[in-house]
């Protein structure tokens, strides 16, 4: 053996006991992130208001049987629940989303007066979201990040031959579990479990 392949075998052999000594066990991400995701959704369920509790728990059941679309709608529905109940829950929340829905649409022929959390049902989601930016409840950003996901929401949710993949619902279901309905992209706070304020305390 030349002394080129004697150094060669000797460098392999230290790599092996490197290897061997400092070893990390190889992740399967087409298999880990799938069940991370379960794992994210299931634990966001446990914790999250009785209001929309049922579609998580819904989306769990599509997800476990591939039912991608049906877990998709699930989880949206139950993020715009939250977005509801955190304008419902701020002091003054629904006349912040008022003014910012006068300010941006009080000259267009589709204006209509935000009196009550209902009154939010008739917004379309995209123009929702651009208000909940104007009034604060979140940055651009998370309007951005609202946006893309309900492109995929919206080909889910319509009768098209769009066949959404298991890692496409894996990215949805994580951004906006950890990005919305956990919180962390909301200004506006809304712990587990509070109570909604009373109408009294809507300022006047």
């Amino acid at each position: 053996m030349s002394t080129t392949e004697q150094d060669f075998t000797r460098r392999i052999s230290g790599l092996r006991s490197l290897q061997e000594a400092y070893a990390i066990p190889v992740r399967d991400l087409s298999r880990q992130n799938p069940t991370e995701a379960l794992h994210s959704l299931r634990e966001t369920t446990s914790q999250s208001r009785p209001e929309y509790r049922d579609y998580l728990n819904e989306a769990v059941d599509c997800y476990e049987n591939r039912c991608y679309r049906g877990a998709v709608l699930m989880v949206w529905s139950a993020v715009m629940e939250h977005l509801y109940q955190t304008i419902e829950a701020q002091v003054g929340g629904v006349k912040m989303v008022e003014a910012a829905n006068s300010a941006r649409f009080g000259n267009a022929q589709h204006y209509k007066r935000i009196k009550k959390r209902d009154d939010l049902l008739y917004l379309s989601d995209s123009n929702f979201f651009m208000i909940c930016e104007d009034a604060g409840l979140f940055n651009k950003n998370a309007r951005l990040l609202l946006i893309e996901k309900l492109d995929l929401r919206n080909r889910c949710g319509h009768p098209t031959k769009y066949v959404v993949a298991r890692e496409e619902t894996v990215i949805f279901i994580e951004s906006l579990i950890n990005n919305v309905l956990n919180g962390a992209m909301l200004n506006w706070p809304r712990s587990v479990g509070s109570p909604k304020p009373s109408e009294s305390s809507e300022p006047t």
